[in-house]
């Protein structure tokens, strides 16, 4: 067996070699946008390895994330923590723990097929305008066929993951959500991993990071195609097939203009729940919200609350302006403004300036 799976693992070395190929294949990239491309695979990997072999066990689930800040997949919201958890649609879960002072709280069934056709659909949805939650914020959430708590999700069979969304409005200074999962039936120990188990979390990893590669290359074309300095509706079913909260309306964009321009973009507040906006790379990953102003979101932004509206101020070097955010010095990339539970969806405003037109002032 040990000879067997040295072939297995040097054809799983080979096929990671060709997944260079997403990146390489790729007509006209910036140079900033090749060297991303090949960092964004490996990050796919790292998740994908987390998913296939050390969260593997549907029987004994746990929370990993398949998005956070330095590994991101198909526009990461960088005001949520994500957590994602591998189930068996023939057992029954206990979700439980304290949600802290998140502003949005969601758990999503899903169907996870990135690896096979790029989609990710919802199999049932909560979230916590639904959910009874105690005084001291805790919480359960009973996932099976049949409820075992107030709050319930039917689990069908086809559910392969739940994802949970944390949202928060200032992620940094606000006491983050604690959230378990448990196996409500019997479940037998943990047995040692096998050559076989190795060979199929392998093959597994790498069906992943081409779907998921291939998945958002796909939308980031489409969104420079159709999309380029404008932020349309778009179809939100696709959106949501792919893995989207259905509480939420996507407004997917494509950011290029010169050095010494500007995109301003303005837009009224509809009423709903919470709303961000973000800049991506070409990958679709969000830039880095550790250290750069690349978003903004309801609490963050200031208003015109005149008219309840927002004006956005898109750079790529930072100007003393309020609502600045900047794309880092990249020329070009993918853009995103989600409205969370809105009862409508305005379309923004967007327009190409010459910066010597802005009248700089204290942010």
């Amino acid at each position: 067996m040990a000879k067997d799976f040295k072939q297995t693992w040097n054809d799983f070395c080979d096929e990671l070699k060709l997944v260079g190929e997403i990146v390489s294949n790729q007509k006209d990239l910036s140079e900033t946008d090749e060297v991303e491309g090949y960092r964004y695979l490996t990050r796919l990997l790292r998740l994908a390895l987390e998913m296939n072999i050390e969260h593997s066990n549907a029987s004994h689930p746990s929370f990993y994330s398949l998005s956070h800040e330095t590994a991101k997949i198909g526009a990461d919201n960088p005001d949520n923590i994500y957590l994602n958890s591998n189930i068996d649609g023939s057992f029954s879960y206990e979700v439980y723990g304290n949600i802290g002072e998140v502003d949005y709280l969601s758990f999503g069934l899903k169907e996870n097929r990135y690896s096979i056709d790029g989609t990710m659909v919802s199999m049932g949805e909560i979230d916590l305008s639904l959910m009874a939650v105690k005084e001291d914020g805790s919480f359960r959430l009973s996932l099976g066929p049949e409820p075992t708590s107030q709050n319930y999700l039917h689990l069908p069979p086809e559910a392969n993951m739940l994802i949970v969304r944390q949202t928060y409005s200032r992620r940094m200074h606000q006491k983050h959500s604690v959230v378990h999962i448990k196996n409500l039936g019997e479940s037998e120990l943990t047995s040692l991993l096998t050559a076989e188990d190795l060979t199929r979390h392998l093959i597994n990893s790498l069906a992943f990071v081409r779907g998921t590669a291939g998945t958002f290359l796909a939308w980031v074309k489409e969104f420079k195609e159709s999309h380029k300095n404008a932020l349309p509706l778009g179809d939100q079913s696709f959106f949501q097939a792919a893995g989207g909260d259905p509480k939420i309306y996507y407004l997917h964009g494509y950011y290029d203009f010169k050095d010494s321009e500007y995109l301003e973009i303005t837009t009224a507040i509809p009423e709903c729940e919470f709303w961000n906006f973000q800049l991506e790379n070409y990958w679709m990953e969000s830039l880095d919200y550790r250290h750069n102003p690349i978003h903004l979101n309801s609490k963050t932004a200031k208003l015109d609350t005149d008219i309840n509206s927002v004006k956005i101020v898109v750079s790529h070097q930072k100007l003393n302006i309020q609502n600045n955010i900047i794309t880092e010095g990249r020329s070009n990339g993918a853009m995103l403004l989600r409205w969370v539970d809105a009862r409508e969806c305005p379309i923004p405003d967007i327009q190409i300036k010459s910066i010597t037109e802005l009248e700089v002032q204290d942010a």
